[in-house]
């Protein structure tokens, strides 16, 4: 956003227009807590107080309080039409600065710190036009006085009721004016912005704010400038108006209003006080730089406050009985239990998987008591693949579940953010030698790092390295070569701010590569040395990665066992948004999400004005209000990286092609085919910004059931779940741009892909089914005439 008038714009008119008009037309300059520009959106949104933003779209507001030679303010009372505090008395004029206006109305922090905010002082010339009448002309921009910024925020309860889904949460720059003697100004208020206007000297004013007369009702931002900082001022007009005595360009004053001003829909509550106190103190004790994180992690916490109902730190506290990396941090969306009863066939396959042993424990039974220790730890610390390492040949099995342990106990130290917190560089060096210094430590145990059955897993760490000290050679290579690269890359990110997610879509990759990527080279490597799989499962597939070697020097460089391991990671990351934003690391590409987004903040996409509540979303209360002016940019985010997922579905299905052991098949199908129905069930929903969105378990069931009926069945799979995709393509957001073309291509490429295999899937089952049909007929038909017969045997009573 540029600097003052240096961005283009348009010059404002509010000729014609109605209140409803004006709030969907104009655009409000977002800011953060340090009253730094971050963005814009409309006024409807940064003014709705309701769940996942209870104070609103915090954004820059200016108050003029205009004198006459005599020292009395001009007051308005605010139109009974103002959407927002309508009828109350307030100071002179009140509204928001611009973006993309001409002249520019956007302040940068040096303009606010030489004290000449130009673009609110243009701001304030157009909106005393527009409210009051009073010509530019009779205005002189330079003769405004900023003097200082009130940050505050109220919501509209005294006209809504306790429900409010209106309310202000602005940084306010206060300006005075004041007019020469003989100075007269053509003062006609617009009947749609002003209801009344009144001179008042300073005594007239504490009298009618006292509640005297018949001015009763006062806007919650006057009521804090009148009693915290005007009267020092009042009494010192001149010298305010004509030194910088009671200039303040550093502070930002912040309060809570009265306790009449809090609730509203979102339910807000005291905040600003208490941040006000906590950045004294950071002053006091780091200077300014400690009170800027002060006021910024506050913020933060604020937003958490909004998206998950409680704060980060009830957050972290309510999680600590969860598996780490689990869905306890934010709200997870449960499928209806009718909903999933209406669905018989996978109930029956919820029947088949658990009744008929369809998935053998090949662990099972082991003399061994560090085996028996690693199969039970297997079954606590995994969420989805205990059940398909088990299944594996016996020592095969083994090998992968140890693979598995060693990297699960390697991410508990990666994801404990409180363990190494200020020993950052002990954490690296932890990460970077763990293959070395853990795997090869028969009686290692690591103290103090993780939860729950993490902290089981990594404080008896020496019984998995004991098995593994056991594997062959060749599972052992493999497994001590990724542990290795893995933590040299986790160690890289443990002191990268990925607050805002990964810098463009090579970081994306990389990143994937490092966590996921690998897992399946090593993997494929393990399969490749058994003896089960022959080295074409190494090869390259469609898509080329840089951190993969040259195709044409080297045949076996893992390309596809990269491409199936990137799609299950960008599958996840794309489905834990907000648990990854809530965490403080998030993955979503920033190159990508802020071509989208209307400020700099990721968090933005759980905004319920950002992913269209009231529209796309139903809620349960002022859903009419949220839909007027609601964005949509979030699902447009989403959309992209799900096409972007999309595009690594044919090289995962060549990967599962080139696999020859049912048992390895499985294995690798299961995840990908749970990946694909992910993404279906996250592309353009909404509640993928709310909490965590996940595939019922009887879907769960069947598609495990199908994993094990062949690559038939996994085809078919993959090409319902593209079916479903591509139809939404032409309801989506974005379906008639660039996005949506991209998905639509996606999903042509996997129905080409399946739909051999596919239609022989179905055209079995349609055998199958007239089979089935074939017998229960003659069964009835048999029944049938076995009781005719036995009727026409029966003596009748005519007899």
């Amino acid at each position: 956003m540029a600097a003052n008038g240096e961005c283009e714009g348009q010059i404002w008119s509010g000729a014609g227009k109605t209140q409803d008009e004006l709030m969907l037309k104009d655009e409000c300059i977002l800011v953060n807590y340090m009253d730094e520009v971050i963005g814009h959106n409309n006024k409807y949104n940064c003014h709705k107080f309701v769940p996942g933003q209870p104070r609103g779209l915090l954004h820059r507001a200016f108050s003029v309080l205009l004198f006459d030679h005599e020292n009395r303010l001009l007051l308005q009372q605010r139109a009974k039409s103002k959407i927002t505090f309508p009828l109350v008395w307030t100071n002179t004029c009140c509204s928001h600065p611009l973006y993309g206006m001409k002249p520019c109305e956007v302040d940068q922090p040096e303009a606010i710190a030489q004290g000449d905010p130009k673009g609110v002082k243009a701001a304030a010339v157009r909106k005393l036009g527009h409210e009051l009448g009073i010509p530019a002309a009779e205005l002189d921009a330079s003769r405004f006085k900023f003097l200082t910024r009130v940050h505050y925020w109220a919501a509209d309860v005294g006209t809504y009721g306790s429900e409010a889904v209106w309310g202000e949460h602005e940084i306010d720059h206060i300006l005075l004016y004041r007019l020469n003697a003989g100075e007269q100004l053509s003062v006609k208020p617009n009947a749609e912005e002003v209801e009344a206007v009144r001179w008042l000297g300073s005594g007239d004013l504490k009298e009618a704010m006292a509640g005297k007369g018949d001015m009763p009702l006062w806007s919650p931002w006057f009521r804090i400038i009148k009693e915290r900082l005007l009267d020092a001022w009042w009494q010192d007009l001149d010298t305010a108006l004509t030194t910088d005595k009671y200039v303040d360009v550093t502070s930002i004053h912040r309060f809570d209003t009265a306790p009449e001003f809090h609730g509203g829909l979102g339910d807000a509550k005291p905040l600003l006080d208490e941040v006000s106190k906590a950045e004294a103190a950071a002053l006091k004790e780091g200077g300014e730089a400690q009170r800027r994180k002060v006021a910024l992690d506050a913020e933060h916490e604020d937003r958490i406050v909004g998206f998950v109902g409680r704060g980060k730190a009830e957050v972290d506290t309510s999680a600590g009985d969860v598996k780490q990396g689990g869905y306890g941090k934010v709200p997870t969306h449960k499928i209806p239990k009718l909903d999933q009863l209406m669905r018989p066939l996978e109930i029956i396959s919820a029947l088949r998987l658990k009744c008929t042993g369809l998935l053998e424990n090949n662990i099972k039974g082991q003399t061994d008591e560090d085996i028996e220790f690693c199969d039970d730890m297997l079954g606590k610390v995994s969420r989805s693949f205990a059940a398909v390492i088990r299944q594996l040949p016996t020592q095969l099995s083994i090998d992968i579940c140890i693979f598995y342990l060693v990297l699960r106990a390697l991410d508990t130290v990666e994801d404990d953010m409180e363990a190494y917190k200020g020993r950052e560089s002990d954490k690296q060096a932890e990460l970077i030698s763990f293959g070395e210094k853990r795997l090869t430590d028969p009686n290692c145990s690591i103290t103090g790092v993780g939860a729950a059955d993490e902290r089981t897993l990594v404080e008896n760490f020496g019984r998995v390295a004991r098995v593994f000290a056991k594997l062959s050679e060749g599972s052992r290579e493999v497994i001590r070569n990724i542990t290795d690269k893995m933590g040299a890359g986790m160690a890289e990110y443990v002191s990268a701010d990925l607050a805002q997610g990964t810098l463009d879509q090579a970081a994306y990759n990389r990143y994937c590569h490092m966590v996921a990527g690998l897992v399946g080279e090593g993997l494929t490597r393990i399969f490749v040395s058994s003896g089960m799989e022959s080295s074409e499962l190494a090869g390259q597939g469609e898509q080329v990665w840089s951190f993969c070697a040259d195709p044409k020097k080297e045949a076996a460089n893992l390309g596809l066992a990269n491409s199936m391991g990137l799609f299950l990671q960008k599958t996840n990351i794309i489905r834990d948004y907000l648990e990854d934003y809530v965490d403080g690391r998030a993955f979503w590409p920033q190159s990508v999400w802020k071509s989208y987004a209307n400020s700099n903040d990721l968090g933005e996409f759980a905004l319920p004005t950002s992913h269209g509540a009231g529209k796309l979303l139903p809620v349960k209360a002022g859903g009419e209000v949220l839909a007027k002016g609601v964005g949509v940019q979030a699902l447009l985010c989403l959309n992209d990286l799900v096409a972007d997922a999309l595009e690594l579905v044919p090289d995962s299905l060549e990967y599962l092609e080139r696999v020859s052991t049912p048992a390895i098949y499985r294995f690798c199908a299961i995840p990908q085919v749970m990946a694909i129905a992910t993404l279906a069930a996250c592309f353009d929903n909404p509640l993928v910004f709310t909490g965590v969105v996940k595939i019922r378990k009887g879907l769960t069931a069947r598609l495990i059931v199908a994993c094990c009926d062949g690559p038939n069945a996994v085809h078919f799979w993959f090409r319902q779940f593209a079916e479903e995709i591509l139809a939404q393509t032409k309801t989506c957001v974005g379906a008639d741009g660039p996005v949506g073309k991209r998905l639509e291509k996606s999903c042509h490429r996997i129905l080409e892909r399946t739909q051999k295999r596919s239609e022989a899937w179905s055209g079995k089952q349609t055998q199958k089914r007239l089979v089935v049909g074939a017998v229960t007929a003659l069964a009835v038909s048999s029944l049938f005439v076995g009781t005719s017969l036995q009727n026409q045997r029966r003596p009748t009573p005519f007899c």
